[in-house]
């Protein structure tokens, strides 16, 4: 059997979006190709439904939560692993997860994730009226962590620039950490999308499920 090639990939993707299926992605580190394939099968759906302006910032809100996803997957690795010694040192963590996650390390840090089955899958689901996208990473989150995040999202909701919203609220996580959550809720408020179409999900048991809804009437 020949081996699949990135034209290939590319067609798949399009069949699917002409079929009206999901298109799924499973990742275990931060690959460009990956990234390439996202970004056609997002600039497609919404060419198809006349919203080409929405590409950039939901692009990059796709892109900041597979950021976070892959980070508390690195985490997890290197608490597993001993390097971090304390999980509730905020600057240690970052400051670990940083350094596994630098160019040269990735490929590295790819491997390990697959080794402890720590993927992350990103769904795109268009349907008539909006596009659902989930970014789904196999580790739970505490009720205490996602009562934090959800109150991130809601406050960020009141701000326009991520700067604005980081001056008020110092957070010594955010460098590196915690920003994508932010991130995400400004991104779409630029383009009309109000923070309540960006949600977070639990099973407290193997999975924590990041979604954005986008409109498309």
């Amino acid at each position: 059997m020949a081996p699949t090639t990135s034209q290939d990939i590319l067609h798949e993707i399009l069949s699917a979006i002409n079929k009206n299926q999901e298109v799924v992605f499973v990742s275990y580190s931060i690959l460009d190709e990956t990234e390439k394939n996202i970004q056609y099968a997002l600039s497609k759906i919404l060419e198809k439904h006349n919203k080409s302006d929405l590409y950039t910032p939901v692009y990059s809100s796709i892109k900041e939560l597979i950021a976070n996803a892959v980070k508390a997957n690195a985490k997890y690795i290197l608490i597993e692993e001993g390097e971090i010694k304390n999980p509730d040192d905020i600057m240690e963590v970052v400051t670990k997860v940083r350094n596994i996650l630098n160019e040269e390390s990735l490929l590295i840090y790819g491997i390990k994730a697959k080794q402890y089955g720590l993927s992350t899958r990103i769904y795109l689901k268009p349907q008539p009226t909006r596009i659902t996208i989930d970014v789904i990473n196999n580790l739970p989150v505490t009720q205490k962590e996602l009562e934090r995040m959800r109150e991130r999202i809601e406050r960020s909701s009141n701000y326009d620039s991520i700067a604005d919203f980081y001056l008020e609220n110092p957070d010594p996580a955010a460098e590196g950490m915690g920003l994508g959550l932010s991130m995400v809720v400004v991104l779409l408020k630029s383009v009309g999308i109000p923070y309540t179409n960006f949600t977070l999900y639990t099973d407290f048991k193997t999975k924590t499920i990041a979604r954005i809804i986008v409109p498309l009437m």
